[in-house]
């Protein structure tokens, strides 16, 4: 038999209160530990993981007069130093409650609602993370509709069906035939 590879951490962060507290699942001790804080809390955030390291996106915070502002600065965690990071690169504008996939080394934030104009988002921003010192962030295409909470994820489609996403403001399919 061959061993089995060490399991998956998995982390958390509290998106219903603002708080700045990390936690990751240890399935060896079978417990809950606490991590190094974050470096600004935040609530309504999102969380994707690349390379190693966990990426906390968007949210919104409150001023010192207890106003809300949005978070477009982007953090990141090393889970093997423990340590936060302040990214040198931004969010194009701030979201809040978005849905988040990871493919390729890009994290796809996705709708959202603003809290500038009190509405559903109906953009997609593109966090590419695959070269250290040349990330970038860039719209990808917009959704056929404006939703908060919504739910992302890539499934596996054929090479034809799937478009360039980084190219594209607006989705574009070839279909194929059976």
């Amino acid at each position: 038999l061959l061993p089995l590879p060490k399991p998956t951490i998995l982390s958390l962060t509290n998106t219903a209160q603002y708080q700045s507290r990390l936690m990751v699942y240890d399935p060896m001790q079978n417990k809950w530990l606490s991590r190094s804080p974050m470096l600004q809390r935040r609530v309504y955030h999102s969380m994707a993981a690349v390379q190693r390291k966990l990426y906390v996106l968007g949210g919104n915070d409150l001023d010192y007069n207890n106003d809300r502002i949005l978070v477009r600065h982007i953090d990141s965690y090393n889970i093997d130093t423990d340590q936060w990071t302040r990214c040198s690169f931004n969010m194009l504008t701030g979201q809040n409650e978005s849905g988040v996939a990871v493919h390729n080394g890009r994290i796809y934030l996705v709708g959202g609602y603003s809290i500038w104009t009190n509405e559903p988002l109906a953009c997609i921003q593109v966090l590419d993370v695959s070269k250290e010192g040349k990330e970038e962030v860039f719209y990808g295409p917009t959704l056929p509709f404006a939703s908060n909470g919504i739910a992302a994820c890539f499934l596996p489609a054929p090479y034809f069906t799937s478009p360039n996403l980084q190219t594209l403001q607006v989705p574009h399919h070839r279909i194929g035939t059976i």
